[in-house]
C-alpha cells in the first residue's frame, strides 16, 4: 500500500513541477553483461569460502551452519515474493518433507567495498521430497555479504527466475 501511495505521490509531484510524467520516460531492456569484479583477491576468496560454507550447511541441513552464515538482520527475497528474516529463512530451508541434495553456483562476480561485498551469480538448487519427487530451481541472484565479528555473513539476498 505504501509503495502505491508513494508512486502516486511521485507521479503527482512530477506533473505539478512541469517535469515529464514517469510513464513518458523510456525504459530500455539491455542484454546482461558480465559484471567486472572489484576489490582485493583475498576478499573474493573469503566471500566465496563463506558462500561454500552456506551451500554445505544447506545440503547437510545444518541449523548451526545456517545460523553462522546468516547475519541477524538478514533479508532473503524469494521468487514467490516472500521476504524472510533469518529465523524464517532457516526454518524454510530446513522444513520437513524435503531436503536439498545440492546447491550449485556459477558465474559468481564479487565486488567488495571494505566490509561489504555484492555477489551476483546463477544458482541451481536441487531438491528431493519425501514422496520421491525431485526438482531443480535455476535462479539468478544478488547477495550482499558483510564482514563482522563472525566473519562474512549473508545480510541480503534477492533471487529471481532468469529471463526465458
Amino acid at each position: 500500500m505504501k509503495s502505491r501511495y508513494l508512486s502516486a505521490l511521485l507521479i503527482a509531484a512530477a506533473g505539478l513541477s512541469g517535469a515529464a510524467s514517469l510513464s513518458s520516460i523510456p525504459v530500455f531492456a539491455q542484454e546482461h553483461a558480465a559484471v567486472e569484479e572489484r576489490g582485493p583477491a583475498a576478499t573474493r576468496t573469503a566471500v566465496i569460502a563463506a558462500i561454500d560454507a552456506y551451500r554445505t550447511a544447506v545440503v547437510k541441513a545444518d541449523r548451526s551452519g545456517l545460523d553462522a552464515a546468516f547475519h541477524p538482520d538478514l533479508s532473503y527475497g524469494h521468487t514467490d515474493g516472500a521476504v524472510l528474516g533469518k529465523n524464517e529463512q532457516i526454518d524454510r530451508t530446513l522444513a520437513p518433507g524435503k531436503r536439498f541434495t545440492a546447491v550449485d553456483i556459477a558465474d559468481a562476480s564479487v565486488r567488495s567495498y571494505g566490509n561489504v561485498a555484492y555477489v551476483t551469480a546463477s544458482w541451481t538448487f536441487h531438491l528431493s521430497k519425501d514422496d520421491g519427487t525431485t526438482s531443480t530451481a535455476r535462479l539468478s541472484g544478488l547477495d550482499v555479504w558483510t564482514k563482522g565479528s563472525r566473519g562474512w555473513q549473508l545480510i541480503a539476498r534477492q533471487l529471481t527466475r532468469p529471463a526465458q
